[in-house]
């Protein structure tokens, strides 16, 4: 019976029923459930963020799905600044998720929004408090291979650089302040608050789930192996020359 309902639940997150992701949830599905498929893995609330499947996403954040569940080193934020889904982006946030958590490879939401050029994910992201600050190679390796011809998401991150300001990461404030005058979470060392009163509201809609888990550890799935994988999978489905084709323009859109 379960077991249904988990793949009920996953179908309902891959077509973007929010019917179908009640009535899975009603039927006993575990939210958090990682589905193994050859075209979709992770949490419903993974393959619904990097769907874009606002409203699935929105009843799961409701009923308590983790944000902190990864595929391969990807967590759910990962994914949806990937692919430039602004609505989800800010919904995660909303409900605690850390804007500047790092996948396998050091990356931040902010990093992916930017290298695949959504704009407004990006303008998105630094409002809630995604850092600039510490974007130097990043930023530099961009501009380096723009020839002059920069990118509005780039430019978005050189403007917010200049103003040596970064927001406090409660979404409800967004206060812009100097580093030295925003408090860091002592925990997670990822978050900025203006007051107190900023980090105690952040906390209660979810940050306090969030928090420690915000880091990519060693013990977790292999990014690269992860990687690897979905490749395979990808060029068994489609063919060599495709998946080839693939990789090609995924490293394009990261590394220009």
């Amino acid at each position: 019976m379960a077991e249904k309902a988990n793949e009920a639940l996953l179908n309902a997150a891959i077509n973007g029923s929010v019917e179908g992701a009640e009535a899975a949830l009603k039927a006993g599905a575990d939210i958090d459930f990682k589905h193994t498929i050859e075209d979709f893995s992770g949490t419903a609330l993974y393959i619904a963020s990097i769907a874009g499947h606002v409203g699935v996403v929105r009843l799961l954040l409701r009923k308590g799905a983790s944000m902190v569940e990864r595929t391969g080193s990807f967590a759910p934020l990962h994914a949806a600044a990937l692919k430039g889904w602004t609505e989800v982006v800010d919904l995660l946030v909303q409900h605690g998720a850390t804007v500047d958590v790092r996948d396998g490879f050091q990356c931040t939401p902010l990093m992916y929004a930017c290298g695949y050029k959504h704009v407004d994910t990006v303008r998105r992201l630094i409002e809630l408090g995604a850092r600039t600050d510490n974007l130097d190679g990043f930023v530099a390796d961009r501009l380096g291979k723009a020839a002059g011809n920069i990118d509005e998401g780039t430019k978005l991150v050189q403007e917010a650089r200049k103003t040596k300001l970064l927001r406090c990461c409660n979404p409800k404030c967004g206060k812009p302040g100097y580093r030295k005058t925003l408090k860091l979470c002592g925990r997670c060392k990822l978050t900025r608050y203006c007051s107190r009163d900023c980090q105690k509201q952040h906390w209660s809609v979810g940050h306090k789930k969030c928090c420690g888990h915000d880091a990519y550890s060693d013990e977790q799935e292999d990014p690269f192996e992860h990687w690897v994988s979905l490749m395979e999978g990808f060029a068994q489905k489609h063919g060599s020359e495709l998946c080839l084709k693939h990789i090609q323009q995924s490293l394009k859109a990261i590394y220009g």
